[in-house]
């Protein structure tokens, strides 16, 4: 057995430890074991780091007035640069869509499902332990300038947690190049979740309106730098805030607006033709009480006229209508006193 074990190690001698071939090989093999344990480790160390930080920076609010804004981390690529862009453009340009409100913006940590439980239900827990009024979570495919994918639980003013609403969107991608552009753009859409109000024209007064809506009409002509889905939202807000603005001025742009929207080709979806149309008829109508035009009356005839006939095949338009008869039945049947006696009884 001894002699056995020498002409092995004899041989592994000759064979292997005097080959320059071989001897290479095991410090390649060597050298790159090593680097995978240290690629391992770095990323454990990173882990680590990124827990402890959002750990720090998770706390709850320091004053319960005003407005409470959580936002967790963006997860995939280029995730923590936006997760900061999106807390810096909302530090900037927040306060121009609370209304003077008050407003404080803390780090949620990330959203983990557990067990059964899904995103909305950590997100809804997270909601109740800051004393928050709005959560924003969401993800970043690849690609130069792909939208973050977001969705949002909001108290929207008075809700409690358990009822919080839960909306899904997008917000642009923010580069230093573009954030003149598109901060503000993420402000508006984080604000709107936050007060539904400002997608609604007549939910505040104009002196309050009148600066949302030059932002808005200023983010727009930046449309470059902004996802059509983003372009789509802004406009329909933006019209609906110079509708009620009925400046000369606002009403010009909206007909610009909407005459292009209806003219671009692309096929909008059947609620936001009619409310394209509508909004152009009543623009046209509005700027014409002040300068008559034949030519604009009729054309703003036309559209409300198309924006009709396709609200009539609208199925909660056709309930109220069926609503609205059998309400005005039911009056006519209680005031007509051949019919009914005083006790309710039939008198025939």
């Amino acid at each position: 057995m001894p002699t056995q074990l020498s002409n092995l190690i004899e041989w592994y001698n000759a064979t292997f430890a005097s080959s320059i071939i071989w001897n290479a090989i095991g410090v390649a093999a060597a050298m790159l074991v090593a680097l995978v344990a240290l690629y391992f480790v770095f990323r454990g160390v990173i882990a680590i780091i990124g827990m402890i930080g959002t750990t720090l920076a998770s706390r709850k609010r320091r004053s319960t007035q005003g407005f409470g804004i959580a936002v967790a981390p963006i997860m995939g690529p280029k995730g923590g640069q936006q997760t900061k862009a999106i807390i810096a453009a909302l530090d900037k340009n927040l306060e121009h869509f609370t209304f003077g409100s008050p407003f404080e913006i803390v780090r949620a940590p990330r959203m983990r499902a557990h067990g059964a439980k899904g995103l909305r239900a950590a997100a809804t827990k997270w909601l109740t332990q800051s004393s928050t009024d709005l959560v924003l979570w969401g993800h970043r495919e690849r690609g130069k300038n792909e939208p973050a994918r977001v969705e949002v639980l909001s108290l929207g003013g008075s809700l409690p947690p358990s009822e919080a609403m839960h909306t899904e969107g997008i917000l642009p991608f923010v580069t230093k190049d573009n954030q003149d552009a598109t901060a503000p753009v993420v402000a508006y859409l984080i604000a709107r979740a936050l007060q539904p109000g400002l997608a609604d024209g007549t939910a505040f007064k104009a002196e309050k309106l009148s600066p949302v809506a030059d932002v808005l009409m200023t983010s727009l002509q930046a449309s470059e730098h902004l996802p059509a889905r983003t372009l789509r939202t802004l406009e329909s807000d933006y019209c609906s805030m110079a509708l009620a603005l009925a400046t000369e001025d606002h009403l010009s742009r909206v007909i610009e607006l909407r005459r292009r929207r209806l003219a671009s080709g692309e096929t909008l979806a059947p609620d936001d033709e009619i409310q394209a149309r509508i909004d152009l008829g009543r623009a046209l109508l509005m700027i014409s009480q002040v300068n008559f035009d034949p030519v604009r009356v009729r054309e703003a005839m036309d559209h409300l006229k198309i924006a009709v006939e396709s609200l009539k095949t609208d199925p909660i338009l056709r309930l109220a209508q069926a609503t609205n008869q059998a309400v005005q039945q039911g009056q006519a049947m209680l005031s007509n006193r051949k019919r009914f006696s005083v006790t309710g009884g039939s008198t025939l």
